[in-house]
C-alpha cells in the first residue's frame, strides 16, 4: 500500500513519547518515514534517543520552516485552558494538527478504496463512566463468537498497534474525550454514549466544551448506528438530535437502566433485572441480567445494556448476545472485589474518578467504610448526603481531604491523609458485614502516579492485613 493521504510528501513532527507515541513511530518506520520527536520529559526523550528517534525541541521557531504535520498525543492540550507551545507554533505556522485516531481512520479508508475491500467494522465507546467496562465487555462478547476482534485506544494496545491489515476483523475502540476533541477524522460504524458527568472542565474549557468533545463522534464521524444512554440530559438530548435528522441511514439504539423507554424505534433498557430488548414497539427479549452479569452496580447494567445492543446491532442474536455476558469478571480498579477477611469485603474502585462515578459505587454497597480524596477536578460537587445512610464512616485521603471534611457535616469522618493510614484505621474500626471502599472521587495525581497506581497499592496493603 502507498504512503498514507495524511503523510505523503510531508515532513511530520511527532509530540509526545508515551505509549501512543511509540507506536507512531513504528508505524511511520513501515514506510521509511522517520518523524522529528519531542517529549517534554527528558527521561522520554533520552530513551527514544537510544532506539534511534530523531529528537529535536519542537518549541523552537526555527524548527517549523521544514515542518508539514504535527501529530500529538491526546495528553497534550489542545485548546484549553491554554494550548501547549508546541501546539501554537504549529498553528502560528499553518502546521497541520492530527492524531493517531485521524490517522487510523485514514489508514483504514485508504486501504479499503486501494484494495476494493470493505474496512474492518469499527466501534467506538465513549462517555464519562464506564468506557472501559463496556469496551471489554463487548470484546469479551464477541470473543465467544469469533476470534476476528481485537480493542484498543484509551484501553490497552493505542489503535496504530491493532491490526490493520485485516478487513474481515471487528475493532472495539474506547475514545476519551481527549482523543475526540483533537480528531478531525472520526468514521465508526457505531458508536456508544454512555453517560455524562462534569469531568475534565479546565481541559475543554466547561461542561459545554466536555459535552461536545463526547458528542463530536457522533456529530462528525455520522456513525450508522448510534447507541445512547438517556439516563441523563446530555444523552437525551443527543438521541433527540440524532433522531429528529429523520436520516434512515442512521440509527439510534436508546438504552436505560431506568426502565421502559418511549418513543424509540429501537431500546435496550432494565427494568426489575430483566434487561429487555423492543423494536418497533414490540418486546423481542427478555431475560434476567443477574443470571449472566457478574460485576455489581447499577452502572454496570448500563454497561451491559449498551454492550448487548452493540453485539446486536453487528447482528448477533439476542441469545448470544445475552448468554456471551457470562463469564466476564469487569476490569482492575473498577468495583474490583479484593479480600473477604473476617467478613470484611475490601473494594478497589480506585478508577472512580469523580463525584458521579462515587455515587454509582456507594449506591453498590451498604455499610460502607468509605476511603475518599485525592486531586479533586474542578466543578465537581461534593453533595452525597443522599447516600450518608449507607456509609458507616468516612476515611479522607490527598490534597482534597479538608475539603471532602468540610462538605461530609453530619457524617462521621476522619482525615487520615495517606492512603496506607485511612486502610488500617478503617480496618481497625470495621466489623463483620461492613465493606472498605476505596472510591476517591478524585485524580490520583497528588500522591500517586496515575489510579492504577493507587489501586494497586490499595490491594497490596489490604492483602497485607493480618
Amino acid at each position: 500500500m502507498s504512503i498514507p493521504l495524511f503523510c505523503k510528501n510531508r515532513k511530520v513532527a511527532l509530540m509526545g513519547l508515551g505509549m501512543t507515541g511509540q507506536s507512531l513511530i513504528k508505524y511511520l518506520k513501515k514506510y521509511n518515514m522517520s518523524p522529528i520527536c519531542w517529549d517534554d520529559d527528558a527521561e522520554r526523550r533520552e530513551k527514544f534517543e537510544a532506539q534511534g528517534a530523531e529528537i529535536e525541541d519542537l518549541n523552537e521557531p526555527k524548527v517549523w520552516n521544514e515542518i508539514d504535520l504535527l501529530i500529538i498525543s491526546p495528553g497534550i492540550p489542545f485548546l484549553y485552558p491554554e494550548p501547549h507551545p508546541v501546539v501554537k507554533l504549529a498553528r502560528e505556522n499553518s502546521v497541520q494538527i492530527i492524531t493517531d485516531i485521524d490517522l487510523f481512520f485514514e489508514h483504514l479508508n485508504a486501504k479499503s478504496n486501494f484494495t476494493g475491500k470493505l474496512k474492518p467494522k469499527i466501534i467506538c465507546v465513549t462517555g464519562s463512566n464506564g468506557k472501559s467496562t463496556t469496551t471489554a465487555l463487548i470484546h469479551h462478547i464477541l470473543k465467544g463468537v469469533s476470534k476476528n476482534v481485537e480493542m484498543g485506544g484509551n484501553i490497552g494496545r493505542p489503535v496504530m498497534d491493532l491490526n490493520l491489515e485485516n478487513s474481515d476483523s471487528i475493532k472495539v475502540i474506547e475514545l476519551s474525550s481527549y482523543q475526540i476533541e483533537i480528531a478531525g477524522k472520526l468514521d465508526p460504524d457505531i458508536a456508544i454514549f454512555l453517560n455524562f458527568s462534569n469531568d475534565h472542565l479546565i481541559r475543554h474549557g466547561g461542561s459545554g466544551g466536555y459535552f461536545f468533545s463526547k458528542a463530536k463522534l457522533f456529530l462528525v464521524g455520522n456513525p450508522k448506528i448510534n447507541i445512547i444512554g438517556i439516563d441523563q440530559k446530555e444523552g437525551r438530548y443527543l438521541a433527540n438530535f440524532l433522531e429528529a435528522g429523520n436520516d434512515p441511514r442512521n440509527v439510534v439504539i436508546k438504552i436505560s437502566t431506568l426502565g421502559p423507554v418511549s418513543c424509540s424505534k429501537w431500546s435496550v433498557f432494565i427494568s426489575n433485572d430483566f434487561i429487555i430488548e423492543v423494536r418497533e414497539g414490540k418486546e423481542v427479549f427478555k431475560s434476567d441480567l443477574s443470571k449472566v452479569l457478574k460485576i455489581p452496580g447499577q452502572h454496570n447494567r448500563q454497561n451491559a445494556c449498551a454492550s448487548f445492543a452493540a453485539c446486536r446491532a453487528l447482528g448477533l442474536s439476542s441469545k448470544r448476545s445475552f448468554d456471551k455476558i457470562f463469564g466476564f469478571r469487569g476490569l482492575p480498579h473498577r468495583t474490583e472485589l479484593i479480600r473477604n477477611f473476617h467478613g470484611i469485603v475490601f473494594v478497589n474502585d480506585s478508577k472512580a474518578t469523580n463525584m458521579e462515578s462515587v455515587k454509582k459505587s456507594l449506591g453498590t454497597f451498604d455499610n460502607i467504610r468509605w476511603i475518599a480524596g485525592g486531586l479533586k477536578k474542578e466543578g465537581d460537587d461534593i453533595n452525597l448526603n443522599s447516600f450518608f445512610s449507607k456509609i458507616e464512616k468516612a476515611y479522607l485521603i490527598g490534597s482534597s481531604a479538608e475539603e471532602f471534611s468540610n462538605s461530609l457535616k453530619g457524617l462521621d469522618h476522619d482525615i487520615c491523609e495517606q492512603l496506607d493510614k485511612a486502610v488500617l484505621t478503617a480496618y481497625k474500626e470495621a466489623k463483620p458485614g461492613d465493606t472498605i471502599l476505596l472510591a476517591p472521587g478524585c485524580a490520583s495525581f497528588d500522591q500517586f502516579k496515575s489510579f492504577e497506581d493507587r489501586g494497586d497499592k490499595f490491594r497490596k496493603l489490604v492483602n497485607g492485613l493480618s
